[in-house]
């Protein structure tokens, strides 16, 4: 399944506040319907069908469990951790959705140094790490918060940008077509033919020959 199928299906589930819910529930540990229901003030049978949708989706898995008061249950667990974003306004769209198994090579030296904190607690004080883990939480929640007010001044920057880049497209004796293809190259910074022609369902030929055209009359956007 491709990132963008990816998102789609997490998209669609967490559309859903019940199922909202559901996965901020499994998120602290693994649970049962019943349990689930009355922790959320939801109906079990309800919560039992976002659960088997979810599970149908890959989200969460079930197995069966011995219960200390009666019969065996099933029990449902999250199998997936990601990270994704949706970012829009006007001359503004960006979608990321990004799976943790995918991120440790991106690691940035404080995020290396964090990694180093988690190790030496876990071998140097396993028996009473709740302090240090209390203070390492509170270290990583501040850098993601300064984080995040950067992407957002970023963000506004380049909303800016691509706000006059719609402006300049304005002023260029271009046909609509020529427009769309220039503001999506400029915006995605996508300059692959067939990837243009899938996103703004446009013919290959068409794509071809208007970036042909793009190319003499702005040589220095460095299309090749």
């Amino acid at each position: 399944m491709s990132e963008k199928s990816k998102l789609d299906v997490m998209l669609t589930i967490l559309e859903n506040p019940i199922r909202r819910k559901i996965i901020r529930r499994l998120s602290q540990q693994p649970s049962y319907p019943l349990e689930i229901a009355k922790e959320i003030g939801a109906g079990q049978q309800l919560v039992v069908a976002h659960l088997a949708m979810m599970e149908r989706a890959g989200v969460v898995k079930s197995r069966m469990e011995t219960s200390p008061v009666g019969p065996k249950r099933r029990i449902y667990f999250l199998t997936q951790s990601a990270y994704l974003t949706v970012t829009f306004g006007p001359h503004l769209y960006d979608e990321k959705y990004i799976t943790f198994e995918t991120i440790t090579d991106k690691l940035s030296k404080d995020a290396i140094a964090f990694l180093g904190r988690i190790d030496e607690i876990k071998y140097k004080n396993p028996h009473n790490s709740l302090e240090p883990l209390a203070d390492l939480i509170s270290d990583i929640n501040k850098k993601m918060a300064s984080i995040e007010d950067e992407k957002a001044v970023l963000l506004y920057l380049r909303n800016l940008a691509m706000k006059q880049v719609s402006e300049a497209l304005e002023t260029e004796k271009i046909t609509q077509e020529e427009r769309r293809i220039l503001h999506f190259i400029l915006d995605e910074q996508i300059k692959d033919v067939d990837e243009i022609s899938q996103t703004l369902n446009f013919r290959e030929s068409q794509v071809r020959k208007i970036l042909e055209k793009i190319k003499k009359e702005h040589p220095n956007l460095g299309l090749c």
